[in-house]
């Protein structure tokens, strides 16, 4: 009967309710009030109203709010919050006896101390947190990753739980695992994810975006101001070099986010010298008088992942072939000849 009592009072209460639904039996869902949900993406609803045994919980994925329906109404409306509380115990619902002088009686609920878990590991688990014969520990060790960055990295069992906190997503039908990388702005918020695939998929990366005023860019919480930052295109190529970020993929355009003097910023583009479209990219931040990474012709492979793989001292390569102005424009035009 409680239960029957709570839906009745969330329908009474759901003109209050941002975009409220039901999705189905047992689940509502709408913008969090507590929170606010979204600022930058008004049709997101992360709140959620479900079923526990003969109640009814409120669950918020984005603020990670929890409590009882009881808490929740009484947050919302103190008025139809009296009307409730009057109804439940003169049916007797939280007593062994009906009660019919519920004036007499507070309604109290169980004070639980709760601890909200990040937002990223209630979906997935970091690196650092299992053991070495986990499929993306060992896809990780196997490319030389060092433990030290295990802790930013997390292993996700199934794509599709990434829906959890990001349920516009919901075009995302494959259940593999993967491993997943985290974005964050310099405020430590997380802006988006890239998930890697590690079973030769067709699709290697799958990019999801969570706040969209925010440019995606890896690792710039991590980043210290006041020391040269290096930039490159992949985040795992990011974890082999000192204050490095990484723009995930050839939008360099997003270094004028950094607020940093061009002389502070080095740009290393991987190493394709037959690509038409990276030569052009070397060549416009030559032109805009940054420095940049041109690699010698003696290095073979592609990135700075593969460079680490057979052995080579990338970040003695890179202070060894960084160039600006006249002179990098000299080792462009050997590169593209490489």
């Amino acid at each position: 009967m409680s239960y029957f009592i709570d839906t009745k009072y969330l329908n009474m209460v759901s003109h209050k309710l941002p975009l409220f639904k039901k999705k189905k039996t047992d689940l509502w869902n709408c913008r969090c009030i507590i929170c606010g949900d979204s600022r930058t993406n008004k049709n997101k609803a992360r709140g959620y109203f479900y079923r526990q045994k003969n109640d009814m919980y409120y669950k918020c994925h984005n603020c990670l709010a929890s409590q009882h329906f009881g808490t929740f109404l009484k947050n919302l409306d103190t008025h139809v919050y009296q009307q409730y509380v009057f109804e439940r115990y003169s049916k007797g619902e939280n007593g062994p006896k009906a009660h019919t002088k519920a004036e007499e009686f507070v309604y109290q609920y169980e004070k639980v101390e709760f601890k909200p878990k990040p937002l990223l590991e209630t979906i997935a688990t970091k690196l650092s947190e299992l053991p070495d014969d986990n499929e993306a520990v060992q896809y990780c060790l196997t490319r030389k990753i060092p433990r030290d960055k295990f802790n930013g990295l997390y292993y996700i069992t199934s794509v599709k739980k990434i829906q959890d906190i990001a349920p516009e997503y919901s075009s995302i039908k494959t259940e593999e695992p993967r491993l997943l990388l985290p974005f964050y702005n310099e405020k430590g918020e997380l802006t988006g994810v890239t998930m890697r695939g590690m079973r030769g998929e067709a699709l290697r990366y799958i990019m999801i975006k969570l706040m969209e005023d925010e440019p995606l860019i890896f690792g710039m919480n991590n980043i210290d101001k006041k020391k040269p930052v290096y930039v490159v295109e992949g985040p795992i190529d990011s974890l082999f070099l000192p204050n490095a970020i990484a723009c995930a993929g050839t939008s360099f355009s997003k270094l004028e986010s950094l607020n940093l003097p061009k002389e502070q910023i080095v740009v290393v583009f991987d190493n394709q010298p037959r690509n038409p479209e990276v030569c052009r990219l070397v060549e416009k931040y030559i032109k805009l008088d940054y420095q940049v990474c041109i690699w010698p012709c003696s290095i073979a492979e592609k990135d700075i992942n593969d460079m680490v793989r057979s052995g080579s001292k990338v970040l003695q390569l890179i202070r060894e072939n960084t160039y600006q102005g006249l002179m990098a424009q000299l080792k462009l035009t050997e590169w593209r000849n490489c």
